[in-house]
C-alpha cells in the first residue's frame, strides 16, 4: 500500500485506489471543478447551487471496511467548517480498519489543525496533499473564489510537517505559467517529505461555464501556458527533484515528445 505506487489510472485513479465523500457541493466553487461539471450534466446538483454543501448518506456510516491500496478522501469536495467534525468521524473508521488515507484538500487551517489533532494517533497511516496551483492570492480568488488563500494552505503545509505528518503537494491545475509552478515547488519543497504533483488544466473549455470575457481570457491564457514547448522546458526545469511527479496530462506531452 504505497501512496507513490505506479498506477494505471488516470485523475485520482493516479492517486489513490479507491475515493469517497460526504459531501454534495463544495464551498470553494472552482471554476475548473470537474465534479461540478459532472454534477450539473448529470443532473445531480445544478452548477449555479455547487457551493451549496450538503451531506450524503456516507457521512452516517457507522462501520467502514479494511480495502486494500489507498483511500483518496475526499476527492469531489474539499474539507470545510461545514463538514469537518463528519470528516473526522468517517476517516477515524477507515484508520482505525488498517487503511491508509490519502487527504486531499485546499486546505483551512481552522480545519487542517482539528484533524491533525484528531487523527495524531494513526499519522503512520496518513498523507496530507494540498493542493496549490499558484502563490499568487489574486489568481486563486479568481479561479477558487471560495478557497482559502494560497499563504494559508503554506501555513497548514508547514503544521502538518511539524506535527510529523507524510505531507505533499498538487499543482494541478497549474493556475499560471511554467515559471510560476516553479515557484510553488520552490515555496512547498521544504515543507513537502513526499511528493510534489504538476499537472494541466484539464478539459478548460468543457468544463468552465463562460459567464464573461474575463472568464473567456483567461481559459485562452490557460490554453497558451500549457503548449507542449512550455511543459518540456518546465520538465527540463524539475526533472532532477526526486520529489516532482507528473500527471497523466503532462505524461501525455512527454511521451510524445521522448522524454519518458
Amino acid at each position: 500500500m504505497d501512496f507513490d505506487a505506479k498506477r494505471k489510472g488516470t485523475g485520482t485513479m493516479e492517486w489513490a485506489d479507491t475515493t469517497e465523500n460526504i459531501c454534495l457541493g463544495c464551498a470553494n466553487n472552482c471554476l475548473y471543478c470537474y465534479a461540478a461539471h459532472n454534477a450539473d450534466r448529470f443532473g445531480t446538483k445544478p452548477r449555479s447551487e455547487w457551493a451549496n454543501e450538503e451531506f450524503t448518506k456516507r457521512a452516517n456510516i457507522k462501520s467502514y471496511p479494511a480495502k486494500d491500496g489507498v483511500i483518496m478522501f475526499p476527492s469531489s469536495h474539499d474539507i470545510t467548517p461545514f463538514n469537518v467534525d463528519k470528516f473526522i468521524e468517517v476517516a477515524q473508521l477507515m484508520l482505525a480498519k488498517g487503511n491508509k488515507l490519502l487527504i486531499v484538500s485546499k486546505p483551512r487551517i481552522e480545519c487542517i489543525e482539528k484533524i491533525a489533532l484528531h487523527l495524531y494517533n494513526w499519522r503512520n497511516q496518513i498523507l496530507f496533499r494540498f493542493t496549490i496551483g499558484s502563490i499568487n492570492a489574486e489568481l486563486c480568488a479568481f479561479w477558487e473564489p471560495g478557497a482559502s488563500t494560497p499563504k494559508e494552505r503554506i501555513e497548514c503545509l508547514q503544521v502538518t510537517n511539524a506535527l510529523n505528518y507524510s505531507t505533499s503537494v498538487s499543482i494541478e491545475p497549474m493556475l499560471s505559467g511554467v515559471h510560476s509552478a516553479i515557484e510553488v515547488v520552490k515555496a512547498v519543497d521544504p515543507h513537502v517529505t513526499d511528493t510534489i504533483w504538476i499537472g494541466k488544466m484539464n478539459k478548460a473549455d468543457l468544463r468552465i461555464t463562460i459567464t464573461n470575457s474575463e472568464i473567456a481570457e483567461a481559459i485562452s491564457l490557460v490554453h497558451s501556458f500549457q503548449r507542449d514547448e512550455l511543459i518540456l522546458w518546465m520538465y527540463e526545469q524539475l526533472k532532477d527533484n526526486p520529489k516532482i511527479r507528473w500527471k497523466d496530462s503532462i505524461n501525455v506531452v512527454l511521451k510524445n515528445h521522448n522524454k519518458i
